[in-house]
């Protein structure tokens, strides 16, 4: 799915609260807790922010996105990282990984299952054996229980203000969410510029992903709330990661 040119421009103000720093530390032990991890694949790595703190920690990262404005701007922030333009589902780096991430949902962004099945398959022949899969999604059983809203966010930085309105559209048969952000954007209280971004976004149910991820060849690990190690999913989130580990057949 490709976006306007104005969503990765802005992409970065409108997640301005989003806490990068403690989704690093959460990935960090995880890496730690069950495997060996050096070399690091970002699918979905959108402005590089997630490759930013882990840069700084130390690995070695390789980020892919599907937007070439996204991947402009995350080379300029991460001169030392590798980035590619590609699809999730459908890749070739001609290289292995020690992990493979795949943070903000960036996976709902495929909602149909053999785009899915491609992306486990994609992901397991660019992972070393006993390679980690870490993916952070939407949780359907949350989703259900606290059905999308509409809803109205606003925010500022030096003489830029944005308000984005939100407007859902369940379709709970097929497990997507559609929404459109009507977005407006003031330079010292005058518009800017207005425009209308479409998103299609697919949410999971824990089994739902424990089958896909076993077919393929993954053993699914933990399941938690995202960044919540201490804590098990219920119905009362609206995401979650998944663990998987890839284990090669000889």
């Amino acid at each position: 799915m490709r976006f306007d040119k104005d969503y990765a421009k802005y992409y970065d103000l409108f997640n301005q609260a989003k806490d990068y720093k403690n989704e690093a530390d959460f990935l960090e032990e995880v890496f730690k807790k069950y495997g060996n991890v050096k070399k690091i694949l970002d699918l979905g790595c959108g402005t590089g922010l997630h490759t930013k703190e882990l840069l700084e920690r130390g690995y070695e990262i390789t980020g892919l996105d599907l937007s070439e404005e996204m991947i402009d701007i995350a080379k300029k922030r991460n001169p030392s990282a590798k980035f590619h333009i590609g699809n999730m589902n459908n890749f070739n780096l001609s290289n292995k990984f020690d992990a493979i991430i795949c943070m903000f949902s960036a996976l709902g962004y495929l909602t149909e299952n053999k785009q899915l099945e491609d992306f486990f398959i994609s992901c397991r022949d660019h992972l070393k054996d006993n390679g980690l899969l870490i993916l952070d999604v939407w949780n359907g059983l949350g989703v259900m229980r606290e059905l999308p809203s509409s809803r109205e966010k606003i925010v500022e930085r030096n003489e830029l203000k944005i308000i984005r309105k939100s407007l859902p559209e369940l379709d709970s048969k097929n497990h997507i969410n559609k929404v459109r952000f009507n977005v407006k954007v003031f330079k010292d209280n005058e518009l800017l510029t207005e425009y209308i971004e479409d998103h299609t976004v697919r949410f999971f149910f824990p089994l739902e992903l424990k089958r896909y991820m076993e077919d393929i060849g993954f053993e699914l690990i933990r399941i938690c709330p995202s960044f919540d190690f201490s804590k098990e999913l219920t119905e009362n989130d609206w995401n979650m990661v998944l663990i998987g580990k890839f284990k090669s057949f000889h």
